[in-house]
């Protein structure tokens, strides 16, 4: 495994990423692939020391083709980095050249640090244990995306099901749901590296968000698994809400990921 990243969001993620493909370091990259999943924008991409420029864009991408891949195999262009700026990222360039841009921020706590919430009063958090519960999980996780139907989303779902499995198979950790009345209407994973802990793909329904169903979740998660991490890992998107839920919490920000994906055009 090459030598990891200080921004615990880049890392953990590696980590992962690590356990279901490959990282591999070059003079300039960390690259990531995971062959079987050809569809996994984020599986398959290279990891950047610093945030690119418009001056690099031709560059990148031939290095992407060179070292990821191309179509029709490999279909997508999608770059990460750990940002350092605190400030406004300008990424114009790459938009113009169609891609979508995302800055993250990365959200940590100790566990002693977390604020308990006060718990939605009809919900059962448990561990997966069944198939049901992995297809209600994917049908939430698909019914979140701009196009369920999708062939590359329904691919993606069913890789990252196999995947996330393997991880719980071996140890890693465990996928939980939030369950009203025998209806699944949230979900998380958490997995752990030494004595990190990191979350993954947290996730309401729609028609059950603002009902505090979140926070109970993440909440009950963490006291389940008391004594497993010295530190616990949340990515957020800068752009969306739930950023506000981990920080009330007790989650404190330590960093920011940036990130350009170009998906491919449609068939």
């Amino acid at each position: 495994m090459p030598v990891l990243p200080e921004n615990l969001g880049l890392a953990t993620d590696l980590l992962l990423h690590a356990e279901i493909g490959s990282v591999e370091s070059t003079d300039r990259y960390l690259v990531v692939r995971t062959p079987q999943a050809p569809d996994y924008f984020f599986g398959n991409m290279l990891v950047l020391r610093d945030r690119p420029s418009a001056a690099d864009i031709n560059r990148l991408e031939d290095d992407f083709a060179r070292l990821v891949g191309v179509p029709p195999s490999i279909a997508h262009r999608t770059f990460t980095w750990s940002e350092k700026d605190a400030g406004t990222v300008n990424l114009n360039a790459f938009v113009e050249r169609g891609y979508d841009a995302t800055l993250c921020r990365v959200l940590s706590a100790t566990p002693d640090q977390i604020r308990p919430a006060a718990a939605h009063a009809n919900l059962e958090v448990r561990a997966f244990h069944s198939q049901h519960d992995w297809d209600d999980w994917a049908a939430m996780q698909l019914a979140d995306m701009p196009d369920p139907a999708n062939p590359t989303s329904q691919r993606y779902m069913a890789h990252q099901q196999i995947a996330h499995k393997s991880l719980i198979d071996r140890g890693f950790g465990a996928w939980w749901g939030a369950f009203i009345d025998g209806e699944q209407v949230g979900s998380l994973g958490l997995f752990f590296f030494g004595r990190i802990g990191r979350f993954q793909a947290v996730i309401t329904s729609k028609q059950h968000r603002n009902q505090r169903i979140c926070k109970t979740l993440v909440s009950a998660v963490i006291r389940a698994t008391a004594g497993s991490a010295d530190r616990l890992v949340m990515v957020a998107d800068e752009n969306y809400h739930a950023g506000k839920i981990y920080a009330s919490l007790g989650f404190a920000q330590h960093g920011r990921l940036g990130s350009v994906c170009q998906e491919p055009a449609p068939a």
